[in-house]
């Protein structure tokens, strides 16, 4: 039988006659592809999985590796730009942490101009980027504990920039967890972000341990019959005792990750990443550099007209006269029954005469306007607070 093709070759004598393959040709020919195929699928299908368990592995590494990479470049910087008040350390637990710090802010002028913060992100949600008060209280990982109980401000001025950051280790209760876990970190009381997932704990080591020096110089581990630990407590308060005493006695926190990949048989893989971050910050003064705190001494006067407000006043007394280190003033808003927050913009120094148009109002919205003055150091004077006043 032949399989004909439909085109026609002339034969050797000039006949005509129709090529093509046999059906025997074409059926030998199908059974040594399938026997290519029976050989190479194997292989293949072996190459794929090593290449997914090679992935696998390394995605775990590097998922606990980047974990205490973060960890490691925020807890070091840990009680930078914080009010004397204001902790350092408010919770070490076996299995959270949770500090202040002036890490991040949105704005260069009226935020990181103004109080010198770590980073500068201008995608920064606003609220996260200043220091929480009571209306904003947020319930501490893993715990009962509330915070914060008041709010921060620097001496007689405005308000701490130190935002509070927690860092947790709680079961991932996403799909696919297989009951492992998840490395989560919230600013303030923004939205939760998860850092790292497939995590699994150390039966003998928890995620996070903490250290301390002793009256002869020797570092010493935190028994854990004494963790958790808060710092709910006004920072010099009367009560600061307790466990507030053993947060500011902390000087390095060790953090202790293990990431997993499961196999397709089942079998986990473990890749642990080990770091130790000592508290820069920890035991410090809150020393200034450029002698005393500025002296303001000038009135702020608000005038309202049609969709804006136009603050003015003096220069302080420590920009022309005195110390003579004024660098710039900071200026705040707030309803009458609030406290002041975020700042809302700053000017530097080096005028005869101030005067500052907030047109980001309505008609109908009463406003009080606070003006701090800032000097070389970073301190600031106390505030001048302008009378109330209603937009026309």
């Amino acid at each position: 039988m032949k399989i004909f093709n439909s085109g026609a070759v002339r034969g050797r004598h000039g006949e005509m006659r129709n090529g093509g393959f046999t059906l025997i040709e074409i059926m030998i020919s199908i059974t040594v592809l399938l026997l290519v195929f029976a050989m190479t699928l194997p292989l293949f299908r072996t190459q794929v999985q090593a290449m997914g368990s090679t992935a696998g592995r390394s995605d775990a590494q590097q998922n606990v590796r980047f974990a205490a990479a973060t960890l490691d470049r925020q807890i070091r910087v840990a009680g930078a730009g914080v009010a004397d008040a204001q902790p350092l350390l408010v919770q070490a637990d076996p299995f959270a942490v949770t500090f202040n710090a002036d890490y991040a802010s949105r704005d260069t002028a009226a935020e990181g101009g103004a109080f010198g913060a770590v980073y500068y992100d201008p995608d920064l949600p606003v609220g996260s980027t200043m220091s929480m008060t009571p209306s904003q209280q947020v319930t501490l990982p893993l715990s009962s504990v509330v915070w914060p109980t008041t709010s921060y401000y620097r001496t007689g001025g405005p308000p701490s920039a130190a935002e509070t950051i927690s860092f947790w280790v709680a079961p991932d209760n996403s799909p696919g967890s297989n009951g492992r876990y998840a490395l989560y970190r919230r600013v303030n009381a923004m939205p939760i972000d998860t850092l790292a997932r497939g995590i699994i704990l150390d039966p003998n080591t928890p995620p996070f341990t903490y250290q301390y020096i002793d009256a002869s110089g020797a570092v010493q581990t935190v028994p854990a019959s004494s963790l958790p630990a808060f710092h709910v407590a006004v920072h010099g308060a009367p009560n600061d005792t307790a466990g507030s005493a053993l947060t500011d006695q902390i000087r390095f926190v060790n953090v202790h990750l293990i990431g997993t990949f499961i196999e397709r048989d089942g079998t986990k893989t473990q890749r642990t990443a080990d770091t130790s971050i000592r508290l820069l910050n920890a035991g410090l003064l809150n020393l200034s550099t450029c002698g005393d705190p500025p002296v303001f001494g000038q009135t702020v006067t608000a005038t309202a007209s049609t969709g804006q407000v136009v603050l003015s006043w003096s220069p302080a007394t420590d920009e022309y006269s005195g110390e003579k280190d004024v660098e710039k003033y900071v200026i705040y808003r707030r309803l009458p029954a609030d406290a002041f927050a975020d700042p809302l913009a700053s000017i530097p120094a080096g005028l005869t005469s101030y005067s500052f148009t907030d047109t980001q109002v309505s008609s109908g919205n009463v406003w009080v306007y606070g003006v701090a003055a800032e000097d070389c150091g970073g301190q600031f004077s106390p505030l001048s607070v302008s009378s109330q006043v209603t937009v026309p």
